[in-house]
């Protein structure tokens, strides 16, 4: 073909046509270029399609990730709110008088009151994304911005589990270990194995002291908070899931 071009032009110029060379020059040119931006949109096509396959490929991973992390959480929350309803009877039962409380399950419900754990969701699929650079190939503005919001939103998740851990550990925990029986507490938990204090002591006392009722207070306010937490995660999850889903 590139001799057949040659040979055309030779003849051109032997012949003395310069007007019809530099036509049939241009037109040469033309083709040329015109050949190089069909090569390189045919590169662009396959470029995009290669990384429309990545993506789809993306978004099934990252919707099962989701659909885990989005169990896991509604165990998550569920359990939280029952800690919740916990503290508040736990709270009714303030000032009770003490036979009153001989058939309340006061050291159970006061387990479940601290007995709290933190949620950890599987994130192996948006860290590979953000720290490999993947991010461009979600072409939905929407789900890079949930994506982003998801990071964010754990953040303040763990923020929100450590002031519930800290107000715990540091006031509640304390109180409890020298005013009650812990040993009565944890035998409706792994501590059952050791049986109930032999001291004979009842928790029921602690009903009558107002330390105990804003040690409580300060629980509920923090699993409250913690739980607000979660379920702004658990928007961002069934968002995701939708936007997502094949």
């Amino acid at each position: 073909m590139i001799s057949f071009f040659r040979k055309i032009r030779q003849k051109l110029l032997s012949q003395d046509r310069i007007t019809r060379y530099l036509t049939y020059a241009v037109g040469e040119i033309f083709l040329v270029v015109l050949g190089i931006l069909i090569a390189l949109q045919i590169n662009t096509w396959n470029d995009q399609r290669i990384n429309r396959i990545k993506e789809r490929a993306t978004l099934n991973d990252l919707h099962l990730e989701f659909q885990k992390n989005k169990q896991k959480l509604d165990s998550t929350i569920t359990y939280h709110k029952a800690i919740l309803e916990a503290i508040q009877e736990v709270m009714s039962l303030m000032n009770e008088p003490e036979s009153s409380l001989t058939n309340q399950p006061v050291d159970s419900l006061i387990y479940l009151s601290i007995d709290y754990f933190d949620y950890n969701p599987s994130q192996s699929v948006i860290s590979e994304l953000i720290s490999s650079g993947k991010m461009n190939l979600i072409s939905s503005d929407s789900l890079r911005i949930l994506i982003f919001d998801w990071v964010s939103e754990i953040d303040e998740k763990t923020e929100g589990y450590d002031t519930m851990d800290e107000i715990s550990q540091t006031q509640t925990l304390p109180y409890l270990t020298k005013k009650g029986s812990m040993k009565n507490i944890d035998y409706n938990g792994l501590g059952r194995v050791n049986g109930r204090s032999k001291f004979g002591f009842q928790n029921h006392s602690l009903f009558q002291d107002l330390e105990f009722e804003n040690h409580m207070d300060n629980q509920f306010w923090a699993v409250s908070n913690y739980l607000l937490k979660l379920e702004r995660l658990k928007e961002i999850v069934e968002a995701t899931l939708e936007r997502t889903k094949p």
